[in-house]
């Protein structure tokens, strides 16, 4: 076994995809996550999370369907952890939408996703215990429920993808 050497002042990082129909969707579940957001002149949203002075994890978050494609998709997906898919739990157009997204990410990457119905603090008949870990659509796509309105339910959403990708560790 051979041992790896890296400097002390290097910072790793981890890029996660937030995308789906609803810009201000992303921008929450981001803002969530994040002590610096930044949200550009084109509908992308920017979050960074540090979580030691070594690590940290940048999201991007893509608007509007438009920018799907015109994404920086050869930049990011080499480097990105995973994608994160957000849209209104009640709207079904907008299910739709993230089925559309899902056949595009499908065909541009292999990576670990979750897809995150936001049911935004209206009151759900399933018990939350049942969804709080997702479930497992593959071994590398999961579907939770968000709630929007709570800061907690985003980190949850976070490590469920998180979880996901520590248990494919070869």
């Amino acid at each position: 076994m051979s041992i790896l050497s890296v400097q002390k002042d290097t910072h790793r990082i981890g890029e996660i995809i937030v995308a789906g129909p609803s810009l201000p969707l992303q921008k929450r579940f981001i803002t969530h996550l994040c002590n610096e957001v930044v949200i550009t002149s084109n509908s992308t949203v920017f979050g960074r999370s540090k979580i030691t002075d070594e690590l940290q994890l940048f999201f991007y978050g893509i608007g509007e369907k438009d920018l799907y494609m015109d994404f920086a998709w050869d930049l990011v997906a080499p480097k990105m952890l995973g994608y994160v898919l957000v849209y209104n739990w009640f709207e079904g157009k907008d299910f739709t939408s993230v089925q559309q997204l899902l056949n595009i990410l499908s065909n541009l990457v292999d990576s670990h996703g979750i897809v995150v119905g936001d049911i935004a603090g209206i009151p759900m008949t399933i018990d939350r215990s049942v969804y709080e870990s997702g479930f497992s659509l593959s071994s590398k796509l999961y579907l939770s429920l968000w709630d929007s309105t709570d800061k907690t339910n985003a980190k949850n959403v976070l490590k469920i993808l998180i979880d996901s990708l520590i248990n494919h560790l070869e």
